[in-house]
């Protein structure tokens, strides 16, 4: 029987060994955290309903072309149904059957839902489940066919057996290791909740990714016949790269400003990981202060601890797109690589125009678009916050595909605080399942730590999990600049602040200014280029990332030349991990996570005894839809500022505190924690949601698994209002929009340009994209699954232009 067929050839894989392929795929991926067993269970049944010669004959017409394709056949329920027939005890008596039905339930609903994304235990309308719906289904095309070839072939029917029983095995072991959780973190009623049930879904989604993962790379290698060696380890690669890091170090140490005071303290904190990297895996924060070098601290434990506790990989989840570049290049000339660091900045296309079925009769284009994209197989990862959140909890199965490689890994979140507010319980639990489960070592990056362990659903971290020693103390060290209060009730306006940048320059060389919009940002920057000869930039998000780095390697240079003076207006984005100083700096009024991290970039490395950061207001601002920064200007203003206690260091941990304290607090009273459709929080749906479990009308079956995945997923946005990635055409932009308007047969190729393509585009919501395709302004590459920017739609000074009057060298079109 047929699973798959080459265009290219009419090569045939079979039903049987795309089975056994992906089942061991998956049994791999699976023994990063214990679970080989259920993983490879899941594999070896999920395209059993592919037995039929009727499949055989729909895939054979669809690649040949030999007539009308026939329509779809259901081949996802079989694997589940035949579980679910062998080994569920309708009504569980003892523990053992509770434990087989929770198996059944989870590696069933991982199967059934491999091309369409996870389903519902529980249906929001009260409807009968999708597991139910599906493995009842009593009228399912061809089952006596596919179960009879199935059970024919020698040995197939003892190898379910077998991962049965050794998946019995494994979720005891899991539920041993929750209870063993949940006593070492009790909940606190009222106050908290640790609950079972959402670590069972997590579970199942990564069963879900070890199958999807080698679903998709089994089909991919024989598309492209493809027999190199997989798995290879990178405890060599770790090795050579710690040791690189370590004679990088020394050689620092005999240089010039190795003995100023700010340099010794960053070695001595470098020190201090290296000496933690030999600890067991945990959850660790590293509360190093802005500017005192913790990527490469943390990259220094990442390296150790790898070896020391065989991880498989080093994942950095970056609150923005605009510090990867920076941060991965700086990584790669520490450890003489380049091929071995990843850069994940976002997705180049929509995971709904071609998530599904990666067969034949697919369009060849979404085929290849499918099979092409990376699932983070590199030693070295960097990531965004909004692609870690969608892995576990967006929609589709694209992106659930990289979550095993999450597991077993070190996993370093750079500024932690950006997670958020409204995520953060989902945020928690996931980090609690690397930990906890799914045997990763964590560290959370900031200068300014949230309070994540004291929310509903807690981050399960212990009380000494500080790794910087002394920590007042070393922000006292740190103290680089002092802060001026000159915010006023009405709010400067554009004019203001560039007559008062002008004044700040007369005593300064350089300045930086940072607003809260973007509108703000170019209101601000038009005034200036009016009112000095000075060197100005303008950076925000209107800008692809490769733009972006151009300009911030430009006011490097700038910033080096003595008779040079240098303005730069931009939004928050050059806060987080942009290693730069300017002498001066304005900050409008934020929160004081912010206002910390903007003094960052003054004064950075003690070039002068004091830099000035002065903090105002701005009035052009509109932060209606931006609610947590609407509300970080409040807890800041009143809370913060109003006390003279803090006033005076508010750089201080115990300010900081007070922030996250005050913040936290009002924000689950005034930010919207549930989701406007549903009325409940969103992690509700992965737990025993009261409100739905109730609607299951009483003579309908119950599973024990009650997520609600496919609803989660429906309704989750890590941002609030949806982008799409448009490609522009700046710099090899133009290269790239020409290359993927052509047909690409060569999968390797793909990759490289969807890769490079990240670098090259602009994410845009609903509105601007309208806007734009109004105005004639985007055009539609690859088969229409890729948006491209026409030369009108870009300026060279601030990017996006959507009135049509961008300026560039020449057009493509």
């Amino acid at each position: 029987m047929i699973a798959h067929m080459r265009k290219s050839d009419f090569g045939i894989q079979t039903v049987q060994s795309h089975l056994l392929s992906v089942s061991a795929l998956a049994k791999e991926y699976g023994k990063k955290t214990g679970f080989s067993a259920m993983a490879e269970l899941s594999g070896f049944l999920h395209d059993m309903g592919k037995n039929t010669k009727a499949f055989s004959t729909y895939i054979e017409d669809a690649v040949k072309e030999t007539g009308e394709p026939l329509e779809r056949i259901d081949h996802s329920t079989a694997g589940a149904k035949y579980l679910y027939e062998t080994y569920y005890v309708d009504v569980p008596k003892t523990e053992s059957d509770k434990v087989s039905n929770i198996v059944v339930e989870v590696v069933g609903m991982v199967i059934l839902s491999h091309h369409s994304g996870l389903q519902n235990f529980i249906q929001p309308d009260g409807s009968r489940s999708d597991f139910f719906r599906r493995v009842c289904r009593e009228d399912l095309p061809y089952y006596e066919e596919v179960q009879k070839k199935f059970l024919s072939i020698s040995g197939n029917k003892e190898k379910v057996g077998s991962l049965y029983y050794a998946s019995l095995g494994e979720m005891e072991i899991f539920f041993s290791l929750l209870q063993q959780l949940l006593q070492k973190y009790p909940n606190t009623k009222g106050k908290t909740k640790n609950s079972p049930y959402i670590y069972l879904s997590l579970v199942m989604k990564y069963i879900f990714s070890c199958l999807i993962d080698a679903d998709r790379t089994d089909s991919r290698r024989f598309d492209e016949r493809d027999t190199s060696i997989m798995h290879q380890s990178n405890q060599d690669f770790f090795k050579d790269s710690y040791n690189h890091l370590i004679n990088q170090l020394e050689k620092w140490a005999t240089g010039t400003d190795a003995s100023k005071p700010i340099n010794k303290l960053r070695s001595e904190m470098s020190e201090q990981c290296d000496k933690l990297a030999e600890e067991p895996s945990s959850i660790f924060q590293l509360s190093i202060p802005t500017g005192g070098g913790k990527t490469l601290a943390s990259l220094r434990y990442a390296l150790k601890h790898a070896q020391l506790e065989s991880k498989n990989q080093i994942i950095y989840v970056v609150p923005y797109t605009t510090i990867i570049e920076q941060n991965a290049d700086a990584v790669r000339e520490i450890i003489k690589n380049k091929e071995k660091v990843m850069e994940h900045h976002s997705n180049v296309i929509d995971d709904v125009t071609s998530d599904g079925e990666p067969d034949a009769y697919r369009q060849a284009a979404q085929k290849k678009l499918q099979l092409a994209r990376d699932n983070w197989d590199h030693p070295i990862i960097f990531t965004t916050m909004v692609q870690f959140l969608d892995t576990f909890y967006g929609k589709g199965t694209r992106k659930a595909r990289r979550l095993h490689n999450l597991t077993n890994s070190v996993v370093i979140f750079d500024e932690v605080q950006s997670v958020p507010v409204k995520h953060i319980p989902l945020f928690n639990s996931a980090v609690n399942f690397l930990h906890h489960f799914g045997k990763s070592s964590i560290i959370l990056c900031t200068a300014t730590q949230p309070t994540l362990t004291k929310t509903a659903y807690p981050l399960l971290m212990s009380k000494d999990a500080e790794m910087v020693r002394n920590l007042p103390d070393v922000v006292k060290a740190f103290e680089r600049v002092s802060i001026e209060n000159k915010v006023e009730n009405e709010g400067w306006s554009a004019e203001k602040i560039g007559s008062f940048a002008v004044d700040v320059l007369k005593e300064n060389k350089s300045l930086l200014i940072i607003l809260n919009t973007k509108k703000a940002v170019l209101n601000v920057y038009q005034q200036l280029t009016k009112k000095t000869d000075c060197t100005v930039y303008h950076l925000s998000t209107s800008m692809c990332p490769q733009h972006r780095k151009d300009i911030l390697a430009n006011i490097k240079k700038q910033l080096k030349h003595a008779n040079k003076k240098v303005i730069c207006i931009s939004t928050q984005l050059i806060e987080a991990g942009v290693d730069i100083s300017f002498e001066c700096v304005i900050r409008s009024l934020a929160g004081l996570d912010s206002i910390a991290q903007a003094a960052g970039r003054c004064n950075r490395n003690a070039e002068r005894e004091k830099g000035i950061v002065y903090i105002i207001r701005t009035k052009d601002e509109v932060l209606s839809k931006l609610p947590e920064i609407a509300l970080g200007q409040e807890v800041t203003e009143e809370d913060v500022l109003s006390r003279s206690e803090l006033a005076n260091d508010l750089l201080s941990p115990v300010a900081i505190q007070t922030y996250f304290d005050f913040y936290l607090n009002k924000a689950s009273r005034e930010i919207k924690m549930t989701n406007s459709k549903l009325n409940v929080e969103l992690i509700e749906l992965l737990d025993r949601c009261p409100k739905y479990i109730a609607a299951i009308p009483n003579d309908d079956p119950k599973t024990l698994m009650s997520s609600m995945y496919k609803t989660l997923e429906s309704h989750f946005e890590v941002i609030e209002a949806p982008t799409t990635a448009i490609l522009v055409p700046y710099g090899e932009g133009k290269e790239l929009i020409n290359n993927l308007n052509e047909d690409i047969q060569d999968y390797t190729k793909l990759n490289e340009y969807l890769k490079k393509a990240q670098q090259y585009s602009v994410n845009v919501y609903r509105h601007t994209l309208q806007d734009l395709a109004s105005k004639g302004l985007i055009t539609s590459l690859f088969n229409d699954s890729i948006y491209a920017l026409k030369d009108g739609g870009y300026h060279e000074e601030y990017g996006l232009e959507v009135e049509g009057e961008g300026k560039l060298s020449h057009s493509i079109f």
